[in-house]
């Protein structure tokens, strides 16, 4: 079984952003590490909308 690597990309993403909202409500502002887990976040799903772009038929 071969993993797809845009899954992956996809999967962790979601799992940042996930980690990184859940700090924002949890401290009610915007920590360093829930900044950089978001951001994090961004920056792959730029990556993925880039990828999905380029493959455009």
């Amino acid at each position: 079984m071969q993993l797809n690597p845009q899954v992956v990309l996809a999967l962790v993403g979601g799992l940042l952003f996930v980690l990184g909202m859940r700090d924002v409500i949890k401290h009610k502002r915007i920590t360093p590490a829930a900044k950089g887990r978001l951001m994090v976040a961004l920056i792959f799903a730029a990556v993925l909308a880039w990828q999905a772009w380029q493959h455009q038929p």
